[in-house]
């Protein structure tokens, strides 16, 4: 399947996850912790098995400073702004701000998974498969966070759809941008890439998702964790 495909595979989870909550908005509210749970245990499998010992191989002292790039640079980012939808959803506070940095931090975050899935690719079908599905499965958690945050803010049922295909679009457009230089790149470089990709993800999946599932004690997100960790690190 051709990459470029692949990517608009993202951009159409990213939209369904907006319908979902859409359609089945209480549905949606209740399982949501399940539904982060699942994704966490995706990403984090994936990293693991897949990505970082890629990395690794490639230049194992830049991998680890690409990890250590990634967590500094989204602890920072989200300082000043929100880069990861689900927290901002799930957490039960009155209020929640919406402004135009986020939203270009959150397309800043697309444009990485677009990168993702670009240098995956070029490392070969199998890791770019079980990169491209970790994507996948987040981005429909993007969708669905997205746009339960903007009907909260009382966003029309088309607007929160516009909104979130505009995020969704950066995704096939970081591949786009990235596809055609990502044979040229070194290994060394590679390796740095593969190590701040695995970084984003420890960090969405382990820093910004997990504490807050263990506030709601549920034994159906341990299963969920578990069935996303096995997804995750199976090779495809």
């Amino acid at each position: 399947m051709s990459v470029y495909l692949w990517s608009f595979l993202a951009f159409g989870s990213t939209l369904l996850g907006a319908g979902v909550l859409l359609v089945r908005h209480e549905w949606s509210k209740s399982n949501i912790w399940r539904i982060l749970a699942f994704a966490s245990g995706v990403l984090l499998g994936a990293s693991f098995i897949h990505i970082l010992p890629e990395a690794s191989s490639l230049d194992a002292r830049l991998s680890g400073l690409g990890v250590l790039t990634a967590f500094l640079l989204i602890f920072a980012i989200e300082g000043y702004t929100m880069i990861h939808s689900c927290s901002e959803f799930a957490e039960e506070c009155p209020i929640h701000i919406v402004s135009w940095t986020a939203f270009g931090a959150l397309t800043l975050h697309s444009l990485i998974d677009g990168l993702a899935i670009a240098v995956a690719f070029r490392q070969g079908s199998s890791l770019g498969e079980a990169v491209t599905v970790a994507v996948l499965v987040h981005k429909f958690t993007d969708g669905l966070t997205m746009t339960g945050l903007l009907t909260a803010a009382h966003y029309t049922k088309q607007k929160c759809l516009g909104i979130v295909a505009l995020l969704a679009l950066a995704t096939p457009l970081g591949v786009v941008l990235f596809w055609p230089f990502a044979a040229s790149i070194s290994n060394s470089l590679m390796g740095w890439l593969f190590g701040f990709i695995a970084g984003i993800f420890f960090y969405v999946g382990a820093s910004d998702i997990l504490p807050r599932i263990h506030k709601v004690r549920d034994v159906y997100c341990l299963g969920s964790f578990a069935a996303g960790i096995i997804l995750g690190g199976v090779r495809w």
